[in-house]
């Protein structure tokens, strides 16, 4: 209380953590905060001008620890005057118009600020059930690990804005930690798509569980191993290209053959009988020599020279 510290110390005016200091940057006619009070942000709003009015060290204004002295002869009473009107403008401005009648007056910060704590705290119940609804459908999908835990961690800390965890110092508080930061690490687990499946598995077997955050860089690290892996040609193939430069090839615009529904086919080379993944004439794999002709792009058992040219081929049934 100002009243249990020495006069002077309050008198000091030129000194800068003096509450009833007023600066030039003290503008009275512009509010805190970006943010208006609205009838749903009220906690965050509160929050946000705590902040503002402790970075001004008028904070005791309206939480009681400076109030107005009680002898008018007083020297610091017309101080505080100045500077509880100063407070009271910096609300009046960061509320939004609609809101102002019932606090329009009201000349006392403290009891203004009173007033909308009692008024607006008590919706807290339905922000925490949209809170949690939204936790409970919140699902990794598309997003990236970093984006979905984001997302979850922007829930949690609103909802211990509304629901906080409760102060004790008897040691059970620990417990009760533990139980959330629990309960987190499954709501995170329970969202990740299945490609996780198999580290979720060796998470939950885990005992005790890490905390939260520790599992998030775990995910993590799987998430970009698995990019990788992604990215990366195999050491075989990446061999081969070193090893031999193929020859490109241009797709044939029809198949050689009918097209069978149970054979692969390749997008390279419109060909039934293997895929883009194995295509040599795309570079993903050796290409086949025969040992009868040593032409390149089949093997003996199938050379037309060996065994004859099919039917519809211009050489068919001449010798070979």
């Amino acid at each position: 209380m100002a009243a249990e510290k020495p006069a002077s110390i309050f008198l000091d005016f030129a000194n800068i953590i003096n509450p009833y200091r007023l600066d030039h940057g003290d503008n009275l006619s512009i509010p805190l905060v970006p943010d208006l009070l609205t009838l749903e942000n009220y906690t965050n709003w509160s929050r946000a001008m705590c902040r503002a009015l402790r970075v001004k060290n008028k904070l005791g204004f309206i939480n009681g620890t400076l109030t107005k002295p009680k002898d008018p002869a007083d020297p610091l009473n017309d101080a505080w005057e100045r500077c509880n009107d100063l407070v009271v403008s910096w609300l009046h401005n960061s509320i939004n118009p609609t809101l102002k009648s019932s606090i329009a007056l009201v000349d006392d910060a403290n009891q203004i600020w009173g007033e909308l704590k009692e008024r607006f705290t008590q919706q807290n119940g339905h922000k925490i059930f949209q809170l949690k609804k939204v936790l409970i459908g919140l699902h990794q999908d598309i997003d990236s690990v970093s984006v979905y835990f984001g997302k979850l961690k922007t829930i949690w800390d609103e909802l211990l804005i509304f629901d906080p965890m409760p102060d004790c110092n008897c040691g059970k508080l620990a417990v009760l930690n533990d139980r959330y930061q629990r309960d987190c690490v499954i709501q995170f687990l329970m969202g990740l798509n299945e490609s996780f499946n198999a580290t979720r598995d060796q998470i939950m077997l885990l005992d005790p569980l890490p905390p939260v955050n520790k599992i998030f860089s775990m995910v993590q690290q799987q998430e970009m191993q698995h990019l990788v892996l992604k990215g990366t040609p195999s050491p075989d193939s990446m061999a081969l290209v070193v090893k031999q430069p193929y020859t490109t090839y241009k797709p044939f615009s029809k198949p050689l053959q009918p097209f069978k529904r149970d054979r692969p086919f390749c997008t390279h080379c419109k060909i039934q009988g293997h895929t883009l993944d194995n295509c040599f004439k795309a570079g993903n794999a050796q290409a086949p020599i025969c040992i009868h002709c040593h032409m390149i792009g089949h093997l003996a058992d199938k050379c037309y020279k060996v065994h004859g040219y099919s039917p519809g081929h211009k050489l068919h049934g001449k010798p070979k």
